[in-house]
């Protein structure tokens, strides 16, 4: 008798000990997001937690207005920068912070917070604060069920959205990849100190695509085509910079010279020289009905 209860305990051990094993993971309400962008030559990331509107009201319920919110569910959101940039006009060390907010009907405060560790905003200090600025609300035509980030690019800057439900707020990040390529051009580039042919021509197509200092990016490709004549990259930007600046018989001259460095050029097969010339000719063509009264 002893025996069979003994036999019995052992096996109810083993089903309790199966049972404590098992495990099911059920969806979690607030699923945890993540963005990454590249700004410029910044990443940018955001970490937070994504909650849903599920039928309720959300801002000025669910979230109070005039009360630090941790702008997601669960831990604080975070913010990260690789670099140092600005945000509301005011310079943000590169690092993590958390992302806190006061929503308000009228206008939202964004705050940069040194605690990464808060789960919610129960013993947010706002003494360790990095930046405070302002944000305007926005109603959207469209419903976000839940909560989003989103990272919209402006040449070398970018702006964060943040929509959920019907509102939506957005602040701008500025980068300092502008001023350091001035800086890098005008005490490396301009002087000449640089050897590297590619460091030339892509400053010039820089200013291209930036649509400023186009006479100084002629200067720049000049400077690449002195170390290397048979830079395709170099002349193709100075063609396209002569054709901005509607200097069309400056521009087709170039691209005389693009065609016949490219014949001579034997570091080519004939397959990419065909090709090449080809599209060089085509670019002449259409400078010429530009050309056309």
């Amino acid at each position: 008798m002893i025996r069979q209860l003994l036999l019995i305990f052992s096996f109810c051990l083993v089903v309790v000990n199966l049972k404590a094993q098992d495990k099911f993971e059920y969806p979690s309400l607030s699923p945890k997001g993540t963005i990454t962008q590249v700004v410029g030559n910044t990443q940018v990331k955001i970490e937070y937690e994504r909650p849903s509107v599920r039928k309720r009201k959300i801002f000025g319920a669910l979230v109070p207005w005039n009360k630090v919110w941790r702008t997601g569910a669960g831990y604080c959101t975070k913010i990260s920068f690789d670099q140092t940039v600005k945000l509301g006009g005011q310079q943000i060390d590169k690092g993590t912070y958390a992302l806190f907010s006061i929503p308000n009907p009228d206008e939202w405060v964004i705050i940069l917070n040194r605690d990464t560790s808060l789960y919610g905003s129960y013993d947010y200090n706002p003494e360790l604060d990095v930046v405070r600025f302002i944000a305007l609300p926005e109603r959207t035509n469209r419903h976000y069920e839940t909560l989003s980030f989103d990272i919209d690019l402006i040449p070398n800057n970018a702006r964060i959205y943040l929509s959920w439900a019907n509102t939506s707020i957005s602040f701008t990040i500025e980068t300092a990849i502008d001023k350091r390529v001035e800086q890098f051009v005008q005490e490396e580039l301009m002087p000449g100190t640089a050897s590297d042919s590619d460091l030339y021509a892509g400053a010039a197509e820089y200013y291209l695509y930036q649509n400023t200092n186009l006479m100084q990016g002629i200067t720049l490709t000049d400077k690449a085509l002195a170390i290397d004549t048979k830079n395709s990259w170099a002349r193709l930007v100075k063609i396209r910079i002569y054709d901005r600046l509607k200097r069309y018989d400056l521009a087709l001259q170039e691209i005389d010279k693009a065609i016949a460095t490219t014949k001579e050029n034997e570091d080519m097969d004939e397959e990419n020289k065909a090709w090449e010339i080809a599209y060089l000719k085509k670019y002449a063509k259409s400078i010429q009905d530009k050309m056309k009264p």
